[in-house]
């Protein structure tokens, strides 16, 4: 005894450590201060969810310095709801009103109103438990105004808990008026868990009250409601809801109550609930003692049944009968009911049996029909295929071949282009040279001017010769200026061409740009039909995938070897994970990548719905960052993920075991990190699942090697396999 309680403290201790350790990284690490704030009140909130209230306020406490200096009112807010929240949930009403009071300094600064929802709704639920009923009052109606601003639905379950407040005072025609608006906006929405909540909440307000009519009718509801669930068995049936209804009467007031409520449904037609109030009533009679009074109820069963034709109720009753007889102690009778009863049960078997032939008999011709017409359009698909294919190939291989000679005829235009160009810029290099010339020789002309000048002075004495000198540097200037003005034109008609050239080459380079746009066009509009191509050989991949689930489906009905049968439904779910793969891409218009959270949520219903699983049994608490994975990664990973979720429906929990799957798949660090838990038995004690020979654990196994992650598989008050994943892609 004192060793396991070292073992528990130990682990405890280690549990303190590790939650201790989480706070420190977060809090030293170099995200933004929004991040390691955004990160404390989630692990807070994952902790409210999993009842450790004591590892949420230290996750609060840690968050409380940081959100300080943040200063963000959304953030405070948030805090001060998820503290609400837990106080609500450990009933310290005081302290819950003192910390939702400092939240109400922010609800006017943020916009989104989830955070001021769950502020208001807390703090009327904490007044009304500390009877202060105007301030509770007041704080439901302001709950009331902000979910009509955005979600009149959630009304619902404010209206329920105004009821039982008003119930709580005695104010019985205001909680019956709550009650009836919170039931009627359930009906009409249709959720199953909200409505099954107003319903057992009606039936134990008419019944405290003693209204017979209304528990009639609601009772009749609830037995339609029951019925209608996907696995009826689970879950309380009408005799357990009628029971938990009435235990706080007495034994008289049980049977007036239920007497008038039997008048109420046999008025409305309703033999088959009136029938169940009899065995109630027979039941309790039977409980206190008192054989002979429940025979008169069993007895009018019997009655009812033999005049309706329900040979199986008749049964019931026969044996319930049997039974009662046999405790008064009339024996005789019992033994010529006894008789009866057998032939009763000869009649039921050999009704059922025909019943069951004949079920067979259709079933089989209509799967023969149905794989008949399946094989004969998988061929019609196929053909279909093979022909679009070759279509597809042969377009591709001429369209491929027109881009590359186009593309080669522009390659070539743009170097003829760049010759020009540089063809271009070697004239005009020239052309200025021969400016440059021309300035030295107007220069060469003045200082030659110059020098005639100085001569002219230096011959003074020979007039002749002045003249003569004069004259020829004046031909000499003449000629000079005209071969500059020659050059000058020259120029000028240089100019003229070089402009041309590079009007021609715009006006060539406009056509280029031109025809680059309507091939362009044309590339958009071929890979628009590439695009719309994609998509139906993606719907069609789905389809058959959905063709061969189906076939797997049927074949599996046919298998009495219970692992047979168990393999190919494993083998139904597999393909059926991927067609959801194909589903999504066809559905999104992003053809190369599938929305990660959508995904899976649709493979969780799936997989609940072929291995009938419903909330009441398994609690699915799914924790899936909003992603947009590329198929290379999203096949591998669904199909581990349909493994890891398919183990866990059937190994990990007993049948009367509540049980819960926590999945995570999150970004962190440039990983992905995913982890599948339950609070089952865990994997068996001395199995070794590195090495384990299980198809399911080798196949996770080798795609772990294949997406690159670290593959980790152990016992943690139940199974966990967690697989941090470096190789994957987003599109």
């Amino acid at each position: 005894m004192v060793k396991n309680i070292i073992i528990l403290l130990t682990i405890l201790l280690c549990c303190f450590k590790t939650k201790a350790q989480d706070i420190a990284i977060i809090v030293n690490s170099n995200s933004s201060l929004q991040q390691k704030t955004d990160s404390l009140l989630t692990l807070a909130n994952r902790q409210k969810a999993m009842g450790n209230y004591e590892v949420m306020e230290k996750y609060l406490n840690a968050a409380k310095p940081l959100i300080t200096e943040l200063n963000n009112p959304e953030t405070f807010l948030r805090y001060y709801s998820y503290k609400g929240a837990m106080l609500d949930l450990q009933r310290k009403d005081k302290q819950q009103v003192n910390e939702l009071q400092k939240a109400l300094a922010y609800t006017d600064k943020v916009k989104d109103p989830e955070y001021k929802r769950s502020t208001f709704f807390f703090l009327a639920k904490s007044y009304w438990h500390l009877r202060e009923y105007d301030s509770a009052n007041k704080y439901f109606n302001l709950t009331e105004k902000l979910h009509n601003s955005y979600k009149p639905y959630n009304n619902w379950y404010v209206y329920a808990e105004k009821a039982l407040m008003y119930q709580d005072v005695e104010n019985t025609n205001l909680a019956q008026t709550y009650f009836e608006k919170a039931y009627a906006l359930t009906k009409e929405k249709g959720i199953r868990m909200d409505h099954g909540i107003m319903l057992n909440n009606l039936l134990t307000f008419y019944s405290y009250y003693k209204m017979p009519k209304k528990y009639a009718e609601t009772l009749a509801e609830q037995t339609d409601f029951i019925s209608k669930r996907k696995n009826p068995s689970m879950g309380p049936s009408i005799h357990d809801v009628m029971y938990s209804n009435l235990d706080k009467m007495k034994l008289e007031e049980k049977i007036i109550f239920l007497t008038e409520v039997k008048n109420a449904l046999q008025k409305q037609g309703d033999v088959t609930n009136s029938s169940y109030v009899n065995i109630q009533m027979a039941k309790l009679y039977e409980d206190d003692g008192q054989p002979q009074k429940a025979l008169a109820y069993i007895n009018e069963n019997m009655e009812l049944s033999f005049k309706t034709g329900y040979i199986i109720n008749h049964f019931i009753a026969a044996k319930s009968k049997y039974r009662l007889l046999t405790k008064t102690g009339n024996y005789e009778e019992a033994g010529k009911l006894f008789d009866y009863i057998f032939k009763l049960k000869d009649s039921l078997n050999l009704t059922d049996q025909q019943n069951k032939l004949q079920e067979l008999e259709i079933k089989y011709q209509t799967e023969k029909k149905q794989q008949e017409i399946i094989i004969l359009n998988s061929k019609n698909e196929l053909s279909k295929k093979e022909i679009d294919l070759l279509k597809v190939q042969t377009k591709n291989d001429s369209i491929i071949l027109a881009i590359e000679t186009e593309k080669r005829k522009a390659l070539f235009k743009q170097n003829l282009l760049k010759e020009m160009a540089l063809e271009e810029g070697k004239k005009n290099n020239a052309l200025l040279a021969r400016q440059n010339i021309l300035k030295d020789s107007i220069v060469k002309s003045e200082y030659a001017y110059n020098q005639l000048l100085v001569s002219e002075n230096e011959l003074k004495k020979s007039e002749l010769d002045k003249e003569q000198a004069l004259k020829s540097s004046l031909q000499r200037e003449n000629k000079l200026q005209t071969n500059q003005l020659t050059k000058e034109k020259q120029i000028k008609w240089g100019l003229i061409a070089g402009s041309l050239l590079l009007l021609l080459s715009g006006l060539s380079i406009f056509g280029l740009y031109r025809k680059q746009k309507q091939k362009n066009n044309l590339i958009q509009k071929q890979a628009t039909d590439l695009e719309v191509l994609m998509k139906e050989i993606h719907h069609r991949v789905k389809n058959n995938l959905q063709v061969v689930s189906s076939l797997l489906d049927l074949q599996s009905h046919s298998i009495t070897d219970s692992q047979a049968h168990e393999a190919v439904k494993e083998g139904k779910n597999r393909v059926q994970s991927m067609a959801l793969i194909h589903q999504n891409l066809y559905s999104e218009g992003n053809i190369k990548g599938i929305k990660l959270k959508e995904y899976v949520t649709n493979l969780l219903q799936t997989l609940c719905d072929s291995y009938n699983i419903s909330n009441d049994k398994v609690k699915i608490n799914a924790n899936i960052d909003d992603l947009n994975l590329d198929v290379d990664t999203m096949i591998p990973l669904g199909l581990v993920l349909n493994e890891l979720v398919s183990n866990a429906f059937k190994y990990a929990f007993n049948k009367n075991q509540h049980g819960e799957l926590n999945i995570l798949l999150k970004e962190q660090a440039n990983q992905l990190h995913l982890m599948v838990s339950d609070n089952g038995g865990g994997f068996p004690i001395g199995m070794d699942v590195k090495t384990s020979k299980s198809f399911g654990l080798k196949m996770i196994r080798a795609f772990a090697q294949k997406l690159k992650a670290t593959l980790d598989i152990y016992n943690n008050d139940g199974a966990v396999v967690e697989m941090k994943i470096a190789k994957f892609k987003t599109a």
